[in-house]
């Protein structure tokens, strides 16, 4: 943010409004002791304005008999905090010494209207001005900053009714503008930055009542958004991804207080979702699959301690489990199946060392489980990407990722 100055430009002038016209060399006892030449010509008058029998405003004149400067001390320390300036009785320039410590920080320039025209303050204690704001009628149209107090200015602000509106940085330090902030009724609603310094935008950052909601990423360095991440207050809640650098979306992983509890893949590359992974305490605990590309699941897979555990899988396309896998130290065990369809098991395969060693029918045995039917991939689709926040100053959405549509081709 520009800093402002503490003492306004108001406040200045009325504290030099009071000074007196110059009195002849054979006035009475003036207030104020006055300095003459060898003509008689009035050359500086000193006030005590706060009658502590210390001089705390000094007047110098020119042979003209006008006032060509004025310095004032606020703080009573015995040294002038402000100077004015003036030509043909008119101030033209101020400057001040904001921080009470004699040293002069900031400089004003004045219009012939007696307006503020530009601002200069020494943000770094170097003795110049490292920062500069310009007006016009009375509201900042801009600021540069530059630390060094010399060269391209790293810091520019440019200001649309009194308010920021715009904000270019040089965080390089190299000549050239690498960060971009826009704000709307003075908040900050977007922000563009070249991370890698080469003249590309890379990364976009959208806020809402100044927290960051969404943020695009160029990840290759191809101009293309490859990831896209969503926030609600200071946590991540979906992360939107191109892995395979297709120039489409193929992941989307979904968060609960920090923790990854869901991925939906584009695991074959096909331009269609057909796997979802879910996790808990950021272990995977189950994974479910469209084998065939029909837009429904049909192999689900669980895991324990990081291993597989079992699997089911529909093999009729009836979203019914009817084969239950078994496995022990992720090695297959056992297999039944519903070979009739009616949620009975009939047969049973003992595996053992990835080979069938013994098999046998069942009469209609109950399955080793309440599985639930397996979902449409359009259904998960629609839950990962219902986990988005409302976002009114998106002005890149037709640069997005596009998106995929379970078990269809992307045209």
């Amino acid at each position: 943010m520009t800093r402002y100055l503490s003492i306004g430009l108001s406040l200045l002038l009325a504290l030099l409004s009071d000074v007196k016209s110059v009195p002849s060399a054979h006035a009475q006892q003036p207030v104020a002791s006055f300095y003459y030449d060898e003509r008689g010509n009035v050359t500086r008058q000193e006030q005590d304005t706060n009658n502590d029998g210390k001089m705390d405003r000094w007047i110098y004149y020119n042979r003209q008999g006008q006032i060509e400067r004025v310095e004032q001390d606020i703080n009573f320390d015995g040294k002038a905090d402000v100077i004015v300036y003036y030509e043909s009785g008119k101030p033209t320039r101020q400057e001040i010494a904001s921080k009470n410590d004699g040293q002069i920080d900031t400089w004003l320039y004045l219009n012939a209207r007696g307006e503020i025209e530009r601002k200069g303050q020494d943000t770094e204690h170097s003795g110049k001005p490292t920062l500069w704001v310009y007006y016009e009628n009375g509201q900042p149209l801009r600021s540069e900053e530059n630390a060094k107090a010399s060269g391209a200015a790293t810091r520019k602000v440019y200001y649309k009714d009194g308010k920021i509106s715009r904000v270019e940085e040089d965080t390089k330090g190299d000549g050239k503008i690498d960060s971009f902030s826009y704000f709307e009724n003075g908040q900050l609603v977007r922000k563009e930055l070249d991370r890698k310094h080469v003249g590309k935008i890379d990364l976009w950052g959208y806020y809402q009542a100044g927290r960051l909601v969404k943020q695009e990423e160029d990840l290759h360095g191809n101009g293309k958004v490859g990831r896209v991440v969503y926030f609600q207050g200071d946590e991540v809640i979906r992360r939107d991804e191109d892995t395979a650098r297709h120039g489409r979306l193929d992941m989307i992983e979904i968060f609960s207080q920090g923790r990854l509890t869901k991925r939906l893949r584009d695991v074959k590359g096909t331009g269609k979702w057909d796997t979802v992974f879910y996790f808990q305490d950021n272990q995977l605990v189950r994974e479910e699959r469209d084998t065939n590309g029909d837009g429904i699941f049909d192999l689900r897979i669980l895991y324990e301690n990081g291993q597989i555990a079992a699997q089911e899988a529909d093999t009729n396309g009836d979203r019914r489990v009817d084969v239950w896998v078994s496995f022990h130290n992720g090695e297959q065990v056992e297999q039944l199946e519903d070979q009739n369809y009616q949620g009975k098991i009939t047969a049973r395969y003992i595996f053992k060392g990835g080979q069938v060693v013994s098999q046998e029918q069942l009469p209609n045995a109950d399955p080793p489980r309440a599985s639930t039917p397996f979902a449409r991939v359009e259904e998960e689709l629609q839950s990962v990407t219902s986990y988005v926040p409302s976002i009114t100053n998106d002005r890149r959405t037709a640069s997005t990722l596009p998106g995929m549509e379970s078990g269809a081709e992307i045209k």
